[in-house]
């Protein structure tokens, strides 16, 4: 199996040599592979991650074949930043800056990853007011063996992060918006054209809510250009070239609020509350949806998340997300004796690899189903394991999700969904009305990212993929 060259070896391919076409090229193969494994699998074709420059010829050209998008490759190494920018008919553009030409901290020279990983990127987008959050994070409050209201109320308040002063006073200050915008669009900000960006993230990269990121006149990228993410070129590739068949035309699963409260979890006794506001959200878009089956409470067990999942085109999760890779908290089964563990009840990212999926799109409308472990090629997390096998694009969640905002953005997502437009240009959208409404906080409107392949459905009197 390939594994990402040394990165002095990438390095050098610019530095020395010049040769920035043959960089983008040696940084595609190192964050293509683990996942090209899977979806070539899920696609029962051959599919190898090739060293000759011709074979990324035809990928990039899938790229270059639409007049109306611009895809930018972002790799870093140390504070050097790499970017790229692929169009059509013109040839790849490629710009170097440096991560102290837009972020200084006073604690001196950072890398890029000591920045993420230090400081807390973009942490206030993840502490939200008790009141507006039913909090569908799975078990980042701690909270063991609650039985009351009031204990409930408690253990609610601790879920506010508090940065202390001297943690403060020793790591760097975290990222603005414009900062980050300073230091991955401002410098290709000129050779972006058309109506969408593609983004090729590279490892934390992929925590960034690009959709978000503004200019110094506090104009937002997304105000601009649809704005999809894709794990690699040679995976958007392989999605595209699925055979025919490979998805369902039909059938749509909603899930929502699932039934599960005390829970082990990792040897511990933890409780996780009740989400009536997903419950809302679940039964808003069923309704939306022909020919949706719809999974609430005792009903939406793993068991019978699974049974369905493999045959519907679309798939929609409103429910505890886990604040580490995003697994989604289901119903326990009645058979369950005692107190649930986690294979009891947590849609795992196993679970998911061993289901050949014929999903177009997944909605993941839980927090934090972004995470993962970050890797070579990505997050490892919940999206991937979804786009591994077999869904065509997947929507998840950066931070932890505002109840009543989310609620929204889902209206309005679903309201152009079912009137043919694609899911990047409901997601595009979705948020310029969340912005015009009175939901004008990022936190509120920016917490949601398109990984994949864009789709479009067709409702009538069944549920038809365009």
């Amino acid at each position: 199996m390939s594994t990402r060259p040394p990165i002095d070896c990438l390095v050098h391919c610019v530095v020395l040599l010049g040769n920035t076409m043959r960089f983008l090229h040696v940084a595609e193969l190192g964050r293509a592979r683990a996942l090209v494994d899977l979806v070539s699998d899920r696609y029962f074709v051959e599919k190898e991650v090739s060293l000759d420059p011709e074979s990324f010829a035809g990928i990039l050209k899938v790229i270059r074949d639409s007049s109306n998008r611009t895809c930018l490759h972002i790799s870093y190494h140390g504070e050097d930043i790499f970017l790229w920018t692929a169009k059509q008919s013109k040839p790849i553009a490629f710009r170097k800056t440096k991560l102290s030409e837009s972020y200084v901290s006073k604690h001196g020279k950072l890398s890029v990853d000591d920045l993420f990983k230090k400081g807390r990127l973009l942490r206030n987008f993840h502490v939200l007011p008790q009141e507006q959050c039913e909090d569908r994070s799975l078990f980042s409050s701690y909270a063991n063996q609650l039985t009351n209201e009031a204990n409930l109320e408690d253990s609610l308040s601790s879920l506010r992060p508090v940065w202390d002063e001297e943690e403060v006073n020793t790591n760097p200050e975290p990222l603005t918006l414009l900062q980050l915008y300073n230091m991955l669009i401002a410098p290709v900000s000129d050779l972006l054209e058309g109506s969408e960006i593609i983004v090729v993230p590279d490892r934390c990269l992929f925590q960034v809510p690009f959709a978000a990121l503004h200019d110094d006149c506090n104009c937002y990228l997304s105000d601009s250009f649809r704005i999809r993410i894709v794990p690699s070129l040679t995976t958007l590739k392989l999605i595209l070239d699925s055979p025919a068949g490979s998805h369902s035309e039909t059938g749509a699963l909603i899930v929502g609020e699932p039934n599960v409260t005390d829970v082990y979890f990792k040897g511990e006794l933890r409780y996780l509350c009740k989400l009536p506001g997903a419950k809302a959200e679940a039964k808003m878009i069923a309704r939306l949806l022909p020919e949706s089956h719809l999974l609430i409470g005792e009903q939406a067990t793993k068991e019978a998340v699974l049974q369905r999942i493999p045959s519907v085109s679309l798939v929609h999760f409103a429910a505890h997300g886990d604040a580490e890779r995003g697994e989604i908290a289901l119903t326990p089964p009645d058979s369950t004796m005692g107190i649930p563990h986690e294979q009891d009840y947590l849609l795992s990212m196993a679970d998911i690899s061993q289901v050949r999926l014929t999903a177009k799109l997944v909605v993941l409308s839980c927090c934090h189903t972004a995470r993962g472990q970050i890797k070579t090629e990505g997050v490892v997390g919940i999206a991937r394991a979804f786009l591994g096998s077999g869904a065509r694009s997947v929507m998840v969640a950066l931070w932890a999700l505002q109840d009543d905002a989310t609620e929204q953005f889902m209206r309005i997502f679903y309201e152009n969904l079912v009137q043919g437009e694609s899911a990047s240009e409901c997601l595009h959208r979705a948020m310029k009305w969340m912005r015009n409404n009175g939901f004008s906080e990022v936190r509120q409107w920016a917490p949601f990212m398109l990984i994949g392949d864009d789709v479009s459905f067709h409702f009538g009197e069944e549920l038809k993929v365009k």
